[in-house]
């Protein structure tokens, strides 16, 4: 069965997404390391509020972020284009399906029209997705999708909270210094935002394995567009058919016209020359 989402391709989109990040973070790599070059120079103050650890901080997290960011952007974005693609794909094979069965048809137009039905439901159950009875889907099942669609937005929602409230708490602490609570700010918070991430990006795995939340309403309408596609692809096909049946009609009209009009001229130019030869004898 035809999918949206090819897992063969997964692989493939997943590298590129990977490399895409890479080369981001690189890039990004240059200016913050200049800049903490350039403070490391510049700011007696920045040197000795800072040590070894928090300044290597400094100069790798915004490449990170960089790398986390664009190759999530280009994961999701290939990941929409490869089901774009799977789409017309899908598409243009039941097109042909379909121009296959208006031709060579045997059942009723109730009978396909209730197979065809039976077809679309099939394949929309089987698209990635779960079908919640009602017409609503509930709070948590909303958040799972959403969630699904967006782990890097939830992260950097619960993330950045959760390193400024860690470095609020370490500022309280008199004792340490400047450099000592930045440095354990990163520690204690990258291990939080390594920890949200792999509980993130677990459950999207758990979705996108089992599927999205959907209504049967929605499903509903996925099949009643599915069948709308079908009688638009029918109907076009039979204003094709009709179409080149009116330009064949209108080659032979206008061939048999120029057919005529040359018998005509032939003709008369036969009377020219009958009529001139009739006038020489006549003369002689």
């Amino acid at each position: 069965m035809t999918t949206y989402t090819p897992q063969d391709k997964q692989e493939d989109v997943s590298a590129s997404a990977f490399l895409h990040g890479a080369f981001y973070g690189a890039m990004a790599l240059v200016p913050s390391t200049l800049v903490v070059g350039g403070l490391m120079k510049t700011s007696p103050r920045f040197l000795k509020a800072t040590n070894f650890q928090s300044r290597t901080a400094l100069a790798i997290m915004p490449p990170l972020f960089v790398f986390g960011l664009t190759s999530e952007k280009k994961l999701e974005h290939d990941m929409k284009q490869m089901a774009a693609e799977g789409t017309d794909a899908w598409v243009k094979q039941q097109e042909a399906e379909q121009h296959k069965k208006l031709k060579d048809s045997i059942h009723s137009l109730s009978a396909e029209q209730a197979e065809m039905m039976e077809l679309y439901k099939d394949e929309v159950e089987h698209s990635g997705v779960r079908i919640v009875p009602g017409d609503t889907l509930s709070i948590p099942q909303r958040v799972a999708n959403y969630w699904q669609a967006n782990p890097f937005k939830i992260l950097a929602a619960i993330g950045i909270p959760g390193v400024f409230y860690i470095f609020k708490g370490k500022a309280g602490q008199e004792h340490l210094q400047l450099q000592s609570k930045i440095m354990h700010t990163r520690v204690y918070g990258q291990f939080a935002v390594i920890g949200m991430l792999l509980s993130l990006m677990g459950f999207k795995q758990y979705m996108d394995t089992e599927g999205t939340f959907i209504t049967e309403r929605e499903a509903q309408e996925k099949v009643e567009a599915m069948a709308i596609k079908r009688e638009q692809l029918l109907k076009r096909i039979e204003f094709n058919k009709k179409l080149d049946e009116d330009r064949r009609e209108l080659i032979r009209k206008a061939h048999d016209d120029d057919v005529a009009h040359n018998l005509q001229a032939k003709v008369a130019r036969n009377d020219d020359v009958t009529h001139n030869l009739q006038a020489k004898v006549a003369h002689a």
